[in-house]
């Protein structure tokens, strides 16, 4: 066996070995908070950085280095306080756009605004690839190799590149069991609700009496389900999500980005929290949002 098909073969079972480590994990923040950790063994990198794409600007949302998990977690804080823009001249904007994976072999240092991160990693050469769910680039993953060791090759792209597909297999899995729970969860609610009115129905009085325009008025003028803070009880978790989000004034595409499904998922859950909360529109759904869950933000006084 040459040299080089037995570098590939054992690229592939590390990529192989850390996408199983992955699968095995259950909830979604689990998956997210390992895969930094697994896209480096998979790739043998030093460094790893995971971001999300949020509102045009890549969010970083884990860091691993190796053998430092201390310099890890400042590391992290350091780069979240400052989430790069996705603009020209950054590279990073080609990689979204060919949805490859790329190996930045030369940094020109001369040019620091081109590469993301470049203020605190001081890159000197690094790999870049999309993690793409649904058609979209949803996050990149950022590794290199201390400059002592093996130099980064075509080899590592690939290897990360694969990771960057099986992860995105992995993430979405989970995030669909989520979704699952939750309709599941809306489907017992709506049940028990649909029996308590069946038994209401079936064991109130019957009177010799006409109609009550006055009480059928009521009835469609009354909230559809109320639960004591005044939000329907029969919002999905998912749609507490998205109400929360549309009160702090996102767009339907910000929405999107943020908790990783298509605008055409946000438009469908918007429907839905509107009817239930019976809301002529989405500043009608956000406003009562806030003034139910956060009272006192009327009654302080602006800060100056």
């Amino acid at each position: 066996m040459s040299a080089d098909l037995a570098l590939e073969l054992e690229s592939c079972h590390r990529v192989r070995r850390a996408i199983e480590a992955l699968a095995r994990l259950g909830p979604v923040s689990q998956i997210l908070e390992r895969a930094a950790s697994e896209a480096a063994a998979a790739a043998d990198l030093d460094r790893l950085v995971l971001s999300r794409i949020e509102r045009g600007t890549l969010a970083v949302q884990s860091v691993h280095l190796r053998d430092e998990p201390d310099g890890a977690a400042r590391l992290l804080e350091e780069l979240r306080r400052s989430p790069r823009r996705l603009a020209y001249p950054l590279l990073e904007c080609e990689l979204l756009r060919r949805r490859q994976a790329r190996l930045v072999a030369d940094v020109d240092r001369s040019q620091p605004g081109r590469y993301a991160f470049f203020d605190a990693l001081d890159w000197t050469a690094y790999i870049a690839a999309p993690i793409i769910i649904d058609g979209a680039v949803v996050g990149v993953l950022h590794g290199d190799r201390a400059p002592q060791q093996r130099a980064l090759s075509a080899l590592d792209v690939g290897a990360l590149e694969q990771f960057a597909a099986g992860f995105a297999l992995v993430f979405e899995r989970a995030v669909l069991r989520r979704r699952l729970r939750d309709q599941r969860s809306e489907i017992r609610r709506i049940a028990s609700w649909a029996e308590a009115r069946t038994g209401e129905l079936s064991d109130g009085v019957i009177a010799l009496s006409g109609d009550d325009p006055e009480a059928s008025r009521r009835q469609a003028a009354a909230p559809e389900l109320q639960s004591e803070d005044g939000l329907a009880t029969n919002l999905t978790a998912r749609e507490l999500d998205v109400l929360r989000l549309m009160a702090d004034g996102m767009t339907n595409g910000d929405i999107a980005q943020t908790l990783f499904v298509s605008q055409g998922t946000v438009k469908f859950h918007v429907k839905n929290i509107l009817r239930k909360m019976q809301a002529s529109n989405r500043s009608d759904a956000g406003s009562r949002y806030l003034r139910l869950t956060l009272p006192d933000r009327a009654a302080t006084p602006p800060m100056r």
